[in-house]
């Protein structure tokens, strides 16, 4: 069932394309007139961007750790509360089924934050090892901020903006009872409040933003940032290893094999990843041209070599761009590659789009200004 976000009230108020799509089952804004000159405030200014679309449970029992030694591919026993990590869940086969934070909340506590849902799998991990799970997404909004006046702002609100990345903290924010962190990829800063007093945050964020010229962005304008920053997304770019035995996707396909520790043994998944081995690369696709080309086969010469996964077009870097996974041995920076653009409704025949191989990122994120 499509649900709205607790800003929706907020957000639909700027909104005046009636521009809306879905994520993870939430009924969100595309856009809100223009998502290149939404994405290119994200890098001159200041921007904030309803998040609460992203799932969010709380993993909670005495054997919690033991669990998420179990299901991540990366360790969260040595976090304290108030930092967490980003790591990977995958299939009894090693295929990546789902990426996201585990943030350490006490002793006996976690969250996991995605943009992927997978209930059902962690649900039947917890049941295991005795751990209660809670759903806390429709509980809470949550808001980022990103753009090199994100610190500011931040502190104009009063909070703290050296808080350091992937850690968190709650605090009392004149009267209202929020979580801040700096959990995003984007080097901004979020806030995470209870879902009744969404649009009093959505208030106070707009009046401290606007000196800073602060305005909202969609869906459209943060795949923009995503695409720049390299950044694949499950739903988006791939479908996680819903089958059990799955050995695909491969988390090295799409630059997520830093998210798995190589002296971390017990998680689910391990052998059948090893077994596995990569074929393809996540690489960028520069176009010459400014039509992008999602879901394209790439060839070099008469060869086909890989495909296309996103793609749109850069403001920022004045062309077209994509996320391409390409044969290993063909993903050289700089070797020019060709690709066949569909038919449309307006553009009745196909047409052939040249193109070269970029390392990834495209564009490094915004960089906050500090206080």
């Amino acid at each position: 069932m499509t649900r709205a976000t607790p800003f929706h009230i907020r957000t639909a108020e700027f909104n005046r394309d009636n521009a809306w799509a879905q994520r993870c089952r939430f009924t969100l804004p595309e856009h809100f007139g223009d998502p290149s000159a939404e994405a290119m405030a994200a890098r001159f200014a200041v921007t904030v961007s309803d998040i609460s679309w992203r799932w969010r449970l709380r993993l909670e029992g005495t054997r919690v750790l033991d669990l998420a030694q179990r299901l991540f591919t990366r360790d969260p026993s040595s976090l304290v509360p108030g930092a967490a990590l980003k790591a990977l869940w995958l299939s009894d086969g090693g295929g990546l089924r789902g990426a996201g934070l585990a943030a350490r909340l006490d002793k006996q506590a976690l969250q996991l934050v995605s943009a992927c849902e997978d209930h059902v799998w962690i649900a039947g991990a917890a049941g295991i090892f005795g751990v209660e799970i809670h759903d806390m997404t429709e509980e809470e909004g949550g808001l980022a901020l990103i753009g090199p006046y994100a610190a500011r702002l931040f502190a104009t609100l009063g909070f703290d903006p050296a808080l350091e990345p992937l850690a968190f903290r709650r605090v009392d924010w004149r009267g209202l009872d929020v979580t801040v962190s700096r959990f995003g990829e984007h080097s901004g800063y979020e806030i995470w409040c209870k879902a009744d007093d969404a649009p009093l945050v959505w208030d106070r964020v707009m009046r401290a933003g606007a000196p800073f010229a602060l305005r909202p962005i969609g869906l459209d304008a943060m795949d923009i940032l995503d695409l720049e920053a390299g950044i694949p997304r499950p739903g988006r770019d791939y479908d996680g290893a819903i089958a059990t035995d799955a050995s695909g996707p491969h988390p090295a396909e799409l630059r997520l094999a830093t998210l798995i520790d190589a002296d971390h043994l017990a998680y689910n998944g391990r052998q059948g990843l090893i077994a596995a081995k990569p074929k393809r690369k996540l690489v960028g696709l520069a176009f010459d041209g400014e039509t992008p080309a999602p879901f394209a086969a790439i060839h070099a010469g008469s060869i086909e070599i890989g495909r296309t996964l996103s793609s749109c077009w850069s403001p920022a870097l004045r062309r077209a761009i994509a996320l391409a996974q390409i044969d290993e041995d063909k993903a050289h920076a700089g070797t020019a590659v060709s690709l066949a653009i569909p038919a449309t409704r307006e553009r009745l025949l196909p047409t052939m789009a040249a193109a070269r191989i970029v390392d990834l990122p495209f564009l490094a994120p915004p960089d906050p200004i500090e206080t």
